[in-house]
C-alpha cells in the first residue's frame, strides 16, 4: 500500500503554486491507496482541492476536515483496502492547533475539528469491518503519541506534520508509529505479517530517495515539463525542485 500523511501543498504564491500543481499531477500517477490532508493543502481552498481530486482521481481522506459551517466531511473519513486477504482500514486526522486555524480560515471552505474525537469515531467503525487499523496522523510527533495513548485500537500510526524521522518503528500503547520526515526526501516502509495471532511487525525502515533510486520515467517527464514551464513563466527565479 502507498499512503501520504498530507502537506503536499506549499506557499500560495507563485512559483510555488505552479510546483504544487505539478506535484499533484505526479501524485496522480502513483496510485495511492490514501492521501490525508494537511493544513498546507487546505489553504488552497475547497474548489481547488475538489478540482484536483476529480482530475487526478486522488483518494483524499480526512475524519475531521469538514465543509465550513456544516456537518459534512469534505472527504471520506477512511478507506478500506484489501491486500492478500487482509482488510486494512485507513483513516486520516489533521491538527486543529491555533496556528493551523489561522492558516485555514472558514473562507477556504474548510473547518478542522477535534482530531482525537474524530479518531475515536473512525476506529470504532473500522474495528467492526477490518483486520488492521492504520491512522494517517497529521498531528506531529507529540500529537501522534497522544493519539496512540488516547485512542486504543490503532495498529499503525503513520505520523506527519514535522521534519522528525523515526528510522525504526516506535511502540506506544497498541500502536506502532513511523515517521519519515518531510518534503518527500524519504520513504517510510513498514512490513507486517498477518496470521491467526494477529498482526506482527516484520520490518520498519526509512529509505532515502537519493540519486541512487532510479527515476520513474513518467515522473521525470513531468519534472522536465515543470522546469521548462517555470523557466518561461518565472525566468528570474530558481525553480529547481
Amino acid at each position: 500500500m502507498l499512503v501520504d500523511c498530507g502537506d503536499f501543498g506549499s506557499s500560495k504564491a507563485e512559483p510555488q503554486r505552479l510546483k504544487v500543481d505539478y506535484l499533484i499531477k505526479g501524485m496522480g500517477l502513483l496510485h495511492y491507496d490514501a492521501i490525508n490532508l494537511g493544513e498546507k493543502d487546505l489553504q488552497y481552498g475547497i474548489e481547488y482541492l475538489t478540482e484536483k481530486q476529480k482530475a487526478y482521481h486522488l483518494p483524499f481522506i480526512s475524519a475531521n476536515v469538514y465543509r465550513a459551517g456544516t456537518e459534512e466531511l469534505f472527504a471520506k473519513p477512511y478507506v478500506i483496502v484489501k491486500k492478500h486477504g487482509v482488510k486494512v482500514g485507513i483513516f486520516g486526522v489533521t491538527t486543529n492547533s491555533r496556528i493551523v486555524r489561522v492558516l485555514v480560515p472558514a473562507s477556504t471552505g474548510f473547518e478542522i475539528r477535534d482530531p482525537i474525537e474524530a479518531a475515536k469515531r473512525a476506529v470504532a467503525e473500522l474495528k467492526k469491518k477490518c483486520d488492521v487499523v492504520v491512522a494517517l496522523s497529521h498531528l506531529g510527533a507529540q500529537g501522534s503519541k497522544k493519539l496512540a495513548i488516547e485512542v486504543p485500537g490503532i495498529d499503525v500510526i503513520i505520523s506527519g506534520h514535522g521534519r522528525n524521522i523515526l528510522r525504526r518503528p516506535v511502540h506506544i500503547g497498541d500502536a506502532v508509529i513511523m515517521q519519515a520526515g518531510a518534503q518527500g526526501k524519504y520513504l517510510g516502509q513498514i512490513d507486517f505479517a498477518a496470521g491467526s495471532g494477529g498482526l506482527k511487525l516484520v520490518k520498519g525502515d526509512v529509505v532515502a530517495l537519493s540519486s541512487r533510486i532510479q527515476d520513474d520515467k513518467r515522473e521525470a517527464k513531468l519534472v522536465a515539463e515543470f522546469d521548462r514551464v517555470a523557466a518561461e513563466k518565472f525566468p528570474a527565479s530558481n525553480n529547481k525542485h
